[in-house]
């Protein structure tokens, strides 16, 4: 691909599709251009794509007071640099996600959006895994085939044993993870999360005394401000 031409092209299609970034892309582009760093250029012209496409399906729900905004341009220049130092591409997505949400958002506020970048760049591919298992246990565990399927229910949802057993959160969450990932990782990723209280305090200690299905440990784990956190990362 020739970087350039389609930076170029990608740029004017952004600036009919936003208000007000046109000059603002020029400059990151050209600063950019200046380093002749090729990788952030690559994943600048990846990120404009991305949000050229992307727009189309909100483009008639963004928030006027958020795209005529001064500070707008100033959170557009933020996140573009933070894709561009950004290695992890999953990361990359993730700035864009809170942008494009933010867009969106019936009210209007720029610190916010500033937090949540220094906050996704905070983060590890662990925490990151954390958080979308946490939001969606269930769905999580379908995906990776069932870790966790209710040996106390036939099924047709009728109780096989009645004993109870008692679950620890830290053993449970390992049956989720990946193999190769060390306990105290978990253990240290998790307490980071409830320190900018994504989870809830003290969530690593939590046990769950049950028959049931012990999948039921990991629900409320997400603070209020983490379930915001979470749906703010997902794809428009």
């Amino acid at each position: 691909m020739n970087i350039k031409k389609s930076g170029i092209t990608l740029g004017k299609a952004m600036i009919s599709a936003i208000p007000y970034v046109g000059g603002t892309i020029a400059s990151i582009w050209n600063e950019l251009e200046s380093m002749q760093v090729e990788r952030k250029l690559q994943r600048f012209s990846e990120l404009i794509e991305n949000l050229q496409s992307d727009f189309e399906q909100i483009k008639g729900k963004v928030n006027e007071d958020f795209v005529t905004a001064q500070d707008c341009l100033d959170i557009f220049e933020k996140m573009s640099k933070f894709v561009v130092n950004e290695r992890i591409k999953e990361k990359r997505n993730l700035y864009k996600n809170v942008y494009l949400h933010s867009m969106t958002a019936k009210t209007v506020d720029f610190d916010s959006v500033e937090r949540n970048f220094r906050l996704i760049e905070q983060l590890n591919s662990l925490e990151l895994l954390l958080l979308r298992i946490f939001d969606n246990p269930s769905k999580y565990d379908e995906n990776i085939g069932n870790a966790y399927q209710n040996h106390y229910r036939d099924k047709n949802g009728n109780t096989i044993y009645h004993y109870q057993q008692n679950y620890y959160m830290l053993e449970e969450i390992m049956l989720m993870l990946p193999r190769g990932i060390k306990k105290e990782n978990v253990l240290e990723s998790m307490l980071f999360l409830s320190q900018n209280r994504n989870l809830e305090s003290g969530i690593e200690q939590k046990q769950l005394l049950t028959n049931g299905n012990p999948i039921d440990i990991f629900e409320n784990a997400l603070t209020a401000k983490g379930k915001t956190f979470v749906k703010l990362l997902k794809n428009i």
